[in-house]
């Protein structure tokens, strides 16, 4: 039975995880950290009691394939459209300045401590370097609940753009083979033919794929369901891998195609346990490809921090220049700062067309995974920094296209005193957008501060009186009228930029009512104490919803479900104060 002997190493790679990540969350530390640990620990820089390393690579890539698959079910080709100008504009920028400052860098650094690279070699770098982790940074926004917020739909937006950029740059460093010199013509018929399949694959499945799944769910087996999950996601990587294209890439697409089917909740709930648990091999491999002498780690680490710095300055630009606020675009470009998984098929890649040596090879795997391993930090820190960093780049001029000087108010709405702004609503999502609804049937007059700046255009075209500008910052607070507002409704979902928000707002405007959104009862206090007047749990307004519809249905005099309603929104904090887990 020595063909099964990978069991023994899978148990123990499972046995250390369960250990280190019990330990790690007691010290309050994220389980990704946790899983890259136990690599390291298990890996050649550790104990080396691992040594199929060859099948822990291709687990770890499955589970990146089930990720950005149950992310695609989360997304839909209405949200691609939106992010077009951050994928196709903020992608390209980003990977060739990104590309060009670190093979400058990089020739620099080597030339100065007295080992020169070619400048083929310092081009590759740079290539390979350009490109963030599509796992790590997506699965950490996903767990934070911040890939719908502002920072989190650029970094996926630029992740889209680098998993589609993976093949050009494979071309790319054939170029860079110093023995070979390919032909333009085959490259040309090389990329044409790729561009070809890959249209077909993905107008396919947009024919297909719906109705592929209808069929799979009609069946109401659940056996049938997670095997056809199952087929739906890796037959569709497949595909595209066919293609020249990356597996995680196609993966997502199908994710997205299905997303506009009534069955995509089904799917995303059959895929989730094995995604946790191929994407948790993946973490565990990352730390496993640490294979370095604790004298050169010292080095490689400053190196590391060095191309954080770098990729982390240069996607906050990028943002910027596409008009977003500094704040939003230093938290992308936390997000984005590290260097790929794909990174190590390019450095694959640059080994096998003798553009690096070996000894290049490991230094680059080692800064790749130093950068990985820090992410989990730098996003956790990213709020909180961005907070201390912006106010004193202010000074920086965003792009300020499309932002009007006044307000563009709808025709009917109704001013009650000349000049004052009744309510004022920070971010128009469905709930921004529901509140709006209703002041506007009302006569009540209003302003909105929106940060998406697609929803911001196509809002004004609509007549309402909109703003661009983020709300954690004091002059974009003034554009939207704050000062003047009796009352203002925060209906956006980051958690920090909230409680900045009503500390500006309070300075600014010490009498307004303010009325925040929270998802969860923990932060009710938080909320109160940074000065919100009501803090409306979407969770706990949805169970009184229940009970009220209940209630109802027996017949219960409405006065008295009103009355239940008040007792539990009052009671509502000691009811949960005793209960943690019921806080989430």
């Amino acid at each position: 039975m020595h063909e099964f002997d990978f069991l023994g190493e899978l148990v123990l790679i499972g046995a250390m995880a369960v250990a280190i990540i019990l330990v790690f969350q007691r010290l309050k530390i994220p389980p990704v950290i946790g899983l890259i640990f136990t690599g390291i620990i298990l890996g050649p820089s550790g104990i080396g009691v691992v040594y199929d390393e060859k099948l822990i690579s291709t687990l770890a890539e499955l589970g990146v394939v089930l990720l950005l698959f149950t992310i695609g079910l989360e997304f839909s080709l209405d949200d691609l459209k939106r992010l077009r100008r951050i994928v196709l504009v903020g992608g390209v920028v980003q990977i060739v300045i990104t590309g060009m400052a670190v093979s400058f860098l990089a020739y620099w650094l080597m030339l100065a401590i007295g080992r020169e690279i070619s400048t083929s070699a310092a081009i590759f770098l740079g290539l390979a370097f350009s490109v963030s982790s599509t796992a790590i940074c997506l699965k950490i926004l996903t767990d934070r609940e911040e890939l719908e917020l502002p920072h989190g739909r650029i970094a996926l937006g630029i992740l889209i753009f680098q998993d589609l950029a993976i093949v050009p740059l494979m071309i790319g460093i054939s170029f860079l083979n110093p023995e070979v010199v390919p032909s333009l013509e085959t490259v040309f018929r090389k990329i044409g033919f790729i561009a070809l399949f890959a249209s077909g694959i993905f107008f396919g499945f947009r024919i297909f794929m719906p109705r592929m799944v209808r069929i799979i769910a009609s069946l109401h087996a659940r056996e049938v369901l997670v095997i056809g999950a199952l087929v739906i996601c890796f037959g569709s990587a497949w595909l595209t891998s066919m293609a020249g294209l990356s597996l995680a890439l196609g993966s997502f697409v199908a994710g997205m195609v299905i997303a506009s089917t009534d069955e995509s909740h089904q799917i995303s709930v059959t895929i989730d346990p094995f995604r946790e648990a191929f994407t948790s091999i993946f973490f565990i491999s990352v730390g496993l490809l640490l294979d370095v002498r604790m004298i050169d780690l010292p080095l490689f680490a400053l190196i590391a921090l060095g191309v954080l710095l770098v990729k982390g300055l240069l996607v906050t630009i990028v943002s910027v220049f596409l008009g977003n606020s500094i704040r939003v675009s230093l938290m992308a470009g936390m997000a984005l700062a590290q260097i790929g998984e794909f990174s190590f098929v390019l450095a694959e890649s640059g080994l096998s067309n003798n553009v690096i040596d070996h000894e290049v090879f490991q230094a680059m795997l080692s800064i790749i995974v130093v950068t990985m391993i820090v992410t989990p930090a730098m996003i956790a820190i990213a709020p909180r920094l961005a907070d201390q960093v912006a106010p004193a780049l202010g000074f920086i001029p965003l792009v300020s296209r499309n932002a009007p000087t006044a307000p563009v108010r709808p025709d009917d709405s109704t001013i009650i005193c000349a000049g004052e702004i009744h309510a004022a609503i920070i971010g128009f999502g469905v709930n921004g957008q529901n509140v709006a609804a209703v002041l506007h049937a009302t006569n009540i007059s209003y302003s909105v501060l929106e940060i998406d700046r697609e929803i911001v255009r196509n809002m004004r075209r609509k007549g309402e009186p909109i703003y661009y500008g983020d709300c954690t910052e004091r002059k974009s607070l003034l554009r939207a009228g704050i000062d003047h507002a009796r009352a203002v409704v925060l209906g956006i979902s980051d958690m920090t930029a909230v409680r900045r928000s009503i500390g500006m707002i309070r300075q600014i405007n010490p009498k307004a009512f303010i009325i925040v959104r929270s998802r969860t009862l923990d932060r009710i206090d938080e909320l109160y104490a940074a000065g919100a007047d009501v803090v409306v749990t979407e969770k706990f307004e949805t169970s009184i919803q229940i009970f009220s519809q209940l209630l109802n249905h027996f017949t219960v005099d409405p006065e008295l479900i009103l009355q239940q309603q008040e007792i539990i929104r009052r009671e509502c904090e000691k009811i949960f104060r005793h209960s943690p887990g019921m806080l989430r």
